[in-house]
Order: C-alpha cells, then structure tokens, then sequence
C-alpha cells in the first residue's frame, strides 16, 4: 500500500511539473521565404557522368538571379579493385540558365582519377597513376527554389590525359550522367 501511495505521489508530482514547464511561451520562427532565400546547395550521386561509375557530389549556387545561376561543384568516387582503392575527384563550374524549376546547365570540370595500372615500360610492375580528365557539361537540371529534390542528366564528353603508357585510343570519350538528390 505504502509503494503505490508513493509511486501515485510521484507521478502527480511529475504531471504538476509538466504542466507547469508546459505553460512558457515559445516563439516560433517564421517559415523561410524561398523568393529571398531559395535553396541554393544540393546533395547528389551522380550515375556515370564525369567520374565514370558514379560520384558523390555536393553543389552549390553562388550567384542567384531569376535566369541566370552560377554553380560550383566538388565530387568524389571510390572504385574497388582488386585488394586497391581506386578514387576519383570532380571539380566543375557551372552556368545554369532559364526560370525555374526546368534548368539548362552548361559547365566545363576537370576530373581526377587516381588508378593501380601496370607499367608499360617496366614488365610485371604495377603503379599508382593520376589520370586527368577535362569535361563539358551540356544537359538538364531540375531544382525548384524550395528544399526538395533535386535531379540533373547530361552529356559531359571527356577529353583524357596521356597516361604512362602514351596516348589512349579513346582519348575523347562522350559519356552521360544521371544524377538525383536534394536541394536546401
């Protein structure tokens, strides 16, 4: 009898206090105006695209007028092979024209792959080897001023560096990229 007097006690007690703390006045903050303060950074992967496979991709707008934005974006990708992690890093300046949410995005980027290749001028020897690409982007962007999604395809053809072993038969190479995300 004595333990259920305490434990009605202690709950009145905690109710009281409850309703006590639950009389302060909280403000809260106005909703944002998107028109003043639209979303301008997104978070995406990218499919295929610049950095080959894939890429993790943080983009953000620099310069926001009604049709015409500025973009830069930084990327980067980790592609097993074998008991190697090879990566890949994005780097790209974007033009984004029209109204919104339907966007034309034009943009030139440099990629840089980092890969485990076998040496052409020492038999049976691998090497680590940086390989540059410079890419065009020429495709569609869809990104409203609200927070939300956020989605991009294009074509970026790729111009790629000479590697050890000389110049590559696909020295230009026209790839495409799907990329989905979120803006805020």
């Amino acid at each position: 009898m004595i333990l259920f007097k305490n434990i009605v006690i202690f709950f009145g007690f905690w109710l009281c206090c409850s309703l006590l703390s639950a009389q302060e006045d909280h403000v809260l903050k106005p909703p944002r105006d998107y028109e003043k303060h639209p979303a301008k950074t997104a978070l995406f992967i990218e499919l295929g695209g610049n950095a080959g496979l894939y890429s993790l991709n943080l983009d953000q707008i620099y310069y926001y007028k009604e049709k015409l934005k500025l973009a830069a974006r930084v990327g980067f990708a980790i592609n097993p092979h074998g008991v190697y992690v090879e990566q890949a890093y994005v780097l790209e300046q974007n033009i984004i024209l029209f109204k919104n949410p339907h966007h034309l995005e034009l943009g030139i980027g440099i990629t840089m792959q980092r890969q485990y290749n076998e040496s052409c001028s020492i038999p049976d020897s691998y090497l680590w080897e940086n390989l540059w690409y410079g890419a065009w982007r020429c495709g569609y962007r869809y990104q409203k001023q609200d927070d939300g999604f956020f989605l991009k395809a294009a074509l970026t053809p790729v111009f790629m560096q000479q590697s050890d072993c000389g110049f590559d038969a696909h020295y230009f190479q026209l790839w495409a990229g799907v990329g989905v995300g979120m803006s805020f």
